[in-house]
Parts: C-alpha cells; structure tokens; sequence
C-alpha cells in the first residue's frame, strides 16, 4: 500500500518530468545559492588540462561541448607574432582578443559567451598585424552552467531509493529468478550475464538486506542465490586463461543480438570486478562463503594474467587470453574491486597488484587524459576517440578518500572531477552535435529535446543521458564534498539526484530509475538502475547528516 501511495504522489506530478530543453519546467522548482552559482560561472572560465605542444596532449580533439575554457590544438605559423581570437556566437555579439600562441586557451572572453553552438577561427598575425593566410576553424558549443534553478525531487533521497529498489526487484526482468531459475527470454539484455545477471543477483540481495527488511525478504535472498548460482555456472573453467571469470557474452542465448564484435568467447576484462562485487553483496546477504569465495577466485585470475606495466588487455579471448584488440584496460574498477575485497576478506594479498594497478593508471590516463569508453557494446578504439567520465570519476573518488590531505592529489581529482562534468553533464541547452557516429543505443536516444535535465552522458559513442551516469557524477560530487566541505558540489549532486527522483513517474515503469533519462524512455538496464539506488541511498546519508 504504501509504495502504490507513493507512486500516485509521483503520477500526479508527472508534469515534471518535461524537459527543460525549450521551456521552463513546470511544478516545484529548487532555488540554487546566487553565490555558489556566481562563483560556478566564474570557474568555469579556468581550462580542464589544456594541451601543450610536446608537454600536455591534446586531449579534446573529437569533442563537441564545453564546460570549462577549451585549448585547442592549432598549429604555429611561420612568421606569426601573434594570433587573433574571433569567436562568433549562434546568439550574441561576436567576441576577440589575441593571444601569443595558437593554442591559447578562450579564457579570456569565456565568461562573456553565451551558452549555445559557435564558431572559433584564430587567425595568425605579423609584426604589422597584418594576416597570414587561412584562419584555423573550429566550432562547438559552450555549455551552461549549473541554472539558477531546478526541478525540485519529487521524493526524499531515502524514500525515493527504497521505492526504486522495491519496484526494480518486483521487476517482470527479475522474475524469472523468483521462478524458473533461468534468464527471461524477452528480456534481452541478460545477453550481457556477467553485468545483468550479476546486477540482478546484488538487486535482489540488497533488498532482502536492507533494514526493516521487506515483507518478500526469505523470496528476494533464494532468487538472489539462483541468479548468482547461475553465473557461477557460466563462468570460465579453471583451465581458461580467464578462469572463474564471468562471460561478457552469453555462450548460448540471444545470438541473434550479439553482432560485430559481440561474439561468446571475448572478454571484456573489467567485467569480473564487476562482478565480484555482486558476487559479494550476495555474501553480505547469505553469508555463504560460496559466493566470497567465488570473488576470491576472480582476483586470483587477475593476479595472474596482470601485465608487467600493471593493468590488463582490455578485450580478450577468454580462453586463451589473446588480445582482440590492442587496448589496455584502465582499471579502476579492478582497484575498487580488490579494495572491498580486502575489507571483506581482511587479508593484504592483493595489495601489491592494486598497487601496480593505481600506479598504472597514475603513469597512463592521468598523463595522456585518454579515459577511454570501457564498454561491452561498444568496441575499444583508439586514444581519444571514445572518451567517457566513469574511469575518471572512480579515479576521482579514490583520490578524494585516499588521498585528499595530499594537495596535488587532491588537485588531481578536481581536475578529473571537472572533466567529467565538462564533458558530460547537461545542465541546460544541451549541444545540437555528437562526437562521432553514435552506437545503437546512442542514436536511440540522441534527441536532446526528450531529454530530462539536468543530466549526464554516457560516452563519445553513446551521447545520451543515463541514470548510471548521473549516479557517477553523484558520488563524485560526494566525494569532493566529503573531502573540501564545499557545498557548491553537494548542490550539484542534489540538482542530478532531483532528475533521478522525476523519472520514477513513468507509467511504464512506475517507481524505478529510467536507464535512459529521457521522455519517452527506452530499455532498463538493472546494473544502471542498481548504480542510482547506491548513489542515491549515499546522497541521503550525506544530506541527512546535514
């Protein structure tokens, strides 16, 4: 009774889930600070890692939107003295100013730019200030600020997380693990087990965990096991190079839906961290050391096929370990997994790989800032070509924690935070491009005007907003508040967090976290959903604390 009260609380105000691309919201709104919105906009004339010729790369080559004052890599010409800047708005006056390189970042008139589509030519000058040749062109679009306001949630971060918990595992996706023990055929996503089994399995074990436990707790824990006991029966033997690693692909079921490089047998290396969380928060439920034990394994095999650099190819054979491409795996998921494994199991075994793995990612994408998508649709490509904020954001958050008395660390995760959000967080006037050809997923989902705002992108190849990217972005906000009490973060994860809380009045999926946040929305991912719950559950406590 009480979760059908709620959620006709949240049908009634389902006016607020509109866009707000063209008009304003309509329902409550939620006044930000004037001064912390001031001092947003004055920040963000100060550049994200502006390349350097032979010393910073150039990161932003394929990006379409701006948060922050963009660098951009244009050439020096013979003869230059100095370069003119002219950037010519879609609305609003023509702005100019000359720098000594061409390189230059546009924080001199950032501030002054309207948010929107623009044009940048710099053109080179001699002594005389006269021309030389051709001006250098790019366009792009200058992204808005946190607004003055936004919608406001339209429940309480605890109430909002346990309603989207309830009705997640109350699922027709998760009901097959209440019956017949097997993956739904018509939901097609479990043709990724090692994430949406895996998610499944932690769902239903979460639920049955949480305190007052539901109604359906002993039901919730015995489906938890069989989705989780299912996995176990998909993974890898113990001969495989990748043994008791999960499959990335199913090896039997929904052929018809694993196309191009989706094919049984490759490995995406970053799904058995993944999955050994699940792994234990069905632990955590049972306390059946199976399942601890089947996370022990997991590491072991890292362990084992870690490279001498410290990280892992990215994307495998699983059963002998060769490369499908040349990618290697920025593993910050693996560091986060071995970090709770640690906690759980109280040993220090595996503290040397994660070491070699942070140092790894410190000597890598934190020098070449080529925080690579990691993505089981999506096939691995070249440096800068797929850029997404997970990786840097989970960075962001272990440095935050561990490291935030150290002030270049703690500068170091500002800088990943404020990437994440200049490349990927929609605020308002979200960007008419897309950096590149888009997945199918990423096309699906691409018409800004559906979109529920404010939000957050997932990648290059799937520029659309989805849940689990705000949770990232969430918990990032979190952790920078945690670590520098700066309440301006906090209320940039409370202005996400309210898109969550909007989205939960959907008549298809009433009470959940869409996946795709958008009007109308597409299909639901439960690792995605699971992500905004955790996020959303830790948003309560911070804000609670308050």
């Amino acid at each position: 009774m009480k979760l059908f009260l709620i959620l006709t609380v949240l049908l009634a105000n389902v006016g607020a889930t509109v866009s707000a691309v063209e008009t304003p919201p309509p329902g409550p709104l939620a006044a930000v600070d004037p001064a912390l919105r001031t001092r947003a906009a004055r920040e963000s004339a100060v550049p994200v890692r502006p390349g350097v010729p032979g010393a910073q790369p150039f990161w932003n080559e394929r990006a379409v939107q701006f948060l922050y004052a963009p660098a951009f890599d244009f050439k020096e010409v013979p003869g230059a003295q100095k370069y003119r800047f002219v950037i010519t708005p879609e609305q609003g006056k023509q702005l100019a100013f000359e720098a000594e390189k061409p390189f230059a970042s546009l924080a001199p008139v950032w501030l002054k730019l309207n948010a929107g589509e623009a044009k940048l030519e710099v053109m080179a000058l001699d002594a005389q200030s006269v021309p030389i040749g051709q001006p250098q062109i790019r366009a792009f679009h200058r992204a808005a600020v946190l607004a003055r306001e936004y919608p406001a949630p339209a429940l309480a971060w605890r109430e909002s997380a346990r309603t989207a918990l309830d009705a997640l595992v109350h699922s027709s996706g998760l009901r097959c693990w209440f019956t017949t023990g097997e993956p739904d055929e018509e939901t097609h996503l479990y043709r990724y087990p090692s994430k949406i089994v895996g998610a499944a399995a932690a769902a239903l074990a979460t639920s049955a965990a949480q305190t007052p436990p539901p109604a359906d707790a002993a039901a919730a824990l015995k489906a938890a096991r069989c989705a989780a006991d299912y996995l176990l029966a998909l993974s890898e033997p113990q001969e495989a190079a990748w043994a008791f690693h999960p499959p990335t692909y199913h090896p039997t079921r929904y052929r018809e839906r694993l196309k191009g490089h989706m094919q049984p047998g490759r490995y995406m290396t970053l799904c058995g961290a993944e999955t050994g969380q699940y792994y234990l928060d069905v632990f955590a439920a049972t306390k059946d050391a199976r399942y601890r034990d089947a996370a022990v394994r997991i590491a072991e095999t890292y362990a084992r096929r870690q490279l001498p650099e410290g990280s892992w190819l990215q994307f495998v054979t699983a059963k002998d370990g060769k490369p499908v491409t040349d990618n290697v795996l920025v593993p910050t998921l693996v560091v986060n997994f071995l970090d709770r494994l640690a906690q759980v199991c109280g040993e220090t075994r595996f503290d040397a790989m994660r070491a070699q793995a942070v140092a790894w990612i410190e000597k890598n994408p934190v020098q070449t800032w080529n925080w690579q998508g990691q993505f089981e649709d999506v096939k691995p490509l070249p440096p800068y070509q797929n850029l997404t904020k997970h990786d840097a954001c989970d960075f962001a958050i272990h440095l935050f924690q561990a490291a935030a008395q150290d002030p270049a660390q703690r500068s170091l995760a500002l800088d990943l935070l404020r990437f994440s959000e200049d490349q990927f967080v929609i605020w308002d006037k979200p960007p008419a491009a897309s950096p590149g050809k888009q997945s199918p997923d990423g096309a699906a989902n691409a018409k800004a005007k559906s979109w529920m705002l404010p939000c957050v992108l997932e990648q290059y190849r799937c520029y659309a907003p989805v849940c689990a990217s705000s949770a990232k972005l969430i918990r990032t906000y979190l952790a920078a508040y945690g670590a520098t009490h700066d309440p301006l973060h906090l209320e940039k994860a409370k202005a996400l967090a309210g898109t969550l809380t909007r989205t939960q009045s959907n008549k298809i999926a009433p009470g959940r976290y869409l996946t795709w946040v958008k009007q109308p929305s597409g299909p639901m991912w439960f690792n995605c959903e699971l992500a905004a719950i955790r996020a959303m559950e830790e948003l309560a406590r911070v804000d609670g604390a308050r």
